[in-house]
């Protein structure tokens, strides 16, 4: 494997490509691990989706990073509500949470990306942000998380509205580097899947993979120094960023729905974002972005803040 330094304390490394003719269903497990690829599950409904999609001849890039020039990320301030609602400042989905002596050790998601609307009022020449991910850690006092999706953002500006979506990944508190050679527009459907590395809280595997496009990009990830991972929660959310303000701002981008909303545990326990706690987004007491159960695998959000 490569590896790429991308900065001080963070590191990535790349598989190789799959060779030509590669058949994912007749390769052992050292194999598929060799190619950076997750083993067939035990669980018979994610056995059925792994065959599915290792069957697809998926396009595997290798990923270029760079750095995302926004204010650097931040754990969202928590609000514990009642009727398993919880409430942030800056985030909005579902969460579930590890019982006690246990922790995840993978999540995923699958959605269909949306495109960004200025909301009511918006001020001219400010970006306003729907950051789209599937991420463990972050809101049961941890202080990581490690985190993929996608980024919507939009700007008005004399007029005109200028957008830019941009794939990227995170493990806080290290930056967050956009997947740079992974394409990615409004529409397209992406499905996001994240591997803690058996016996380890500092390596994990991370795919991003363009569902529309069936082109995919995969990385072990490294802990920035003196990070571990706690596995104590994973979740599926819309974020809103401080890009170029003191405050963060949300676009307007109507509902996101992951589905596929999988995690399970060092024990093997199967959690899915339909058993766990709901997240609504608050702003000065009114919710903007509200996470509601639809089934036990898929999860919605929905945008309630001011229309444009």
């Amino acid at each position: 494997m490569a590896t790429i330094k991308l900065s001080e304390n963070l590191q990535v490394r790349t598989f190789p490509k799959p060779p030509k003719g590669f058949d994912p269903l007749k390769s052992d497990e050292k194999e598929l691990a060799r190619l950076g690829l997750p083993k067939r599950p035990s669980d018979p409904r994610l056995a059925a989706r792994w065959e599915n999609v290792m069957t697809r001849g998926t396009r595997f890039i290798t990923p270029q990073f760079r750095a995302m020039p926004y204010k650097q990320r931040r754990l969202p301030q928590l609000e514990r509500g009642k009727h398993d609602v919880e409430s942030t400042d800056i985030w909005s989905g579902a969460v579930v949470h590890a019982p006690a002596g246990d922790s995840f050790q993978w999540v995923e998601g699958t959605w269909t990306v949306p495109n960004a609307y200025p909301p009511a009022n918006a001020q001219d020449g400010v970006w306003y942000s729907a950051s789209t991910w599937v991420g463990i850690d972050g809101i049961d006092g941890s202080g990581d998380v490690l985190q993929a999706g996608c980024d919507s953002d939009v700007m008005t500006s004399g007029g005109n509205i200028s957008r830019q979506l941009n794939p990227w990944w995170e493990w806080y508190p290290a930056g967050s580097y956009w997947i740079s050679n992974l394409p990615i527009s409004p529409g397209d459907t992406v499905n996001c899947l994240i591997c803690v590395s058996a016996g380890s809280t500092t390596e994990a595997t991370i795919f991003l993979y363009n569902v529309t496009s069936n082109v995919a990009a995969h990385f072990l990830a490294t802990a920035p120094a003196g990070t571990e991972l706690v596995g104590n929660s994973a979740e599926w959310v819309v974020e809103r960023l401080e890009i170029d303000t003191n405050t963060p701002e949300l676009a307007q981008y109507g509902e996101v729905f992951f589905s596929e909303a999988n995690a399970e545990t060092k024990k093997k326990q199967l959690f899915t974002g339909g058993s766990g706690s709901t997240i609504n987004m608050t702003d000065n007491g009114s919710v903007i972005s509200e996470g509601i159960i639809v089934s036990s695998t898929v999860v919605e959000v929905k945008y309630t803040g001011p229309l444009s």
